[in-house]
């Protein structure tokens, strides 16, 4: 009875013992994979990726294949005008404004602005437009057309000089107003009293780059309540 009690205990420590053996060979061979393929999936902590080094190139290395150079395609060039005369600033008053002025050109040749004013500017009643408006206010208006007539909305409006001891600079374009004046109707207010000047003002059509695309137009200006609004109307030629 002894003896085959001591053989039970004898086959389990040597069971356990041969769980020890195969545990601890297990281990091992965990560790050298690791130890082989720090990188691999069974590693908890994978060593940190080091950056790949660029390859500088040796003088057996074959020299890379660049795309063909662009170039780019030539810009057509743009005509300018004969060359123009300056005619000096003129002096307005106790003050200055430079007007665009009709370039100068050689024997022969005509002005080549593509809108010209549409008759004679006219000095009227600002109630003509502007029915339930009084007498206070004075400004500038009209219309610019195209070849066929038809009304051209978008185009700029430039008015500069002296008013009321005041410089004028201002711009706008045709169809802002378009609710008195028709559909390409510009307007500028001068100010709320009329008021008499000779000269000091001048209206042009200009383009994006503020260059002249018609000759200049100086305008008067009235206290008369039936002339405190002044129609000046364009039309295209060109």
């Amino acid at each position: 009875m002894r003896r085959a009690r001591q053989r039970k205990l004898d086959l389990m420590w040597n069971l356990l013992t041969s769980l020890v053996v195969l545990a601890t060979l297990c281990l091992i061979g965990y560790f050298l994979i690791v130890f082989a393929n720090p990188q691999g999936s069974l590693n908890p902590f994978p060593p940190p990726t080091m950056p790949v080094l660029a390859a500088l190139p040796s003088s057996t290395t074959a020299a890379p294949i660049l795309p063909p150079t662009w170039t780019p395609s030539p810009q057509p060039t743009r005509t300018t005008r004969p060359t123009e005369t300056p005619r000096p600033v003129e002096t307005i008053g106790s003050a200055s404004a430079t007007f665009a002025q009709a370039p100068t050109f050689a024997p022969g040749y005509d002005g080549d602005f593509p809108y010209v004013i549409q008759g004679e500017p006219v000095a009227m009643a600002n109630t003509v437009f502007h029915s339930g408006d009084s007498c206070d206010w004075q400004g500038v208006a009209g219309t610019v057309v195209d070849l066929q007539g038809k009304p051209m909305v978008g185009v700029l409006v430039r008015m500069i000089g002296y008013y009321d001891g005041r410089t004028i600079d201002m711009t706008t374009l045709t169809g802002g107003a378009s609710a008195w004046y028709g559909e390409s109707g510009y307007e500028f207010v001068l100010g709320y009293e009329p008021l008499n000047s000779n000269d000091i003002l001048a209206i042009q059509l200009v383009d994006q780059a503020m260059i002249p695309i018609s000759n200049r137009v100086i305008l008067d200006t009235y206290s008369d309540c039936d002339k405190n609004l002044v129609l000046v109307n364009f039309k295209q030629v060109r």
